[in-house]
């Protein structure tokens, strides 16, 4: 499945504060998605999780880092 907004997505986590991670509710809310389609991009683009403490919330929970995958790092 291809999301729609991929390429928008990859230049907001390109956008977040690094290394950071976030969870996937974060993101849903910085981003202003559900979090079921935040799943649905990071499923496509390969991005997994680890536990960790989220750097928006603090919480200790499955976290995603923003860095991109080499394959979504865009140059200008």
């Amino acid at each position: 499945m291809t999301f729609k907004g991929l390429d928008q997505f990859g230049k907001f986590l390109g956008r977040l504060p690094g290394p950071a991670g976030y969870c996937v509710d974060c993101l849903s809310l910085l981003y202003g998605e559900s979090v079921e389609t935040m799943r649905g991009y990071l499923s496509e683009t390969g991005i997994t999780s680890r536990q960790a403490h989220c750097g928006n919330c603090g919480e200790h929970k499955d976290i995603v880092t923003a860095l991109l995958p080499p394959g979504l790092i865009r140059y200008s």
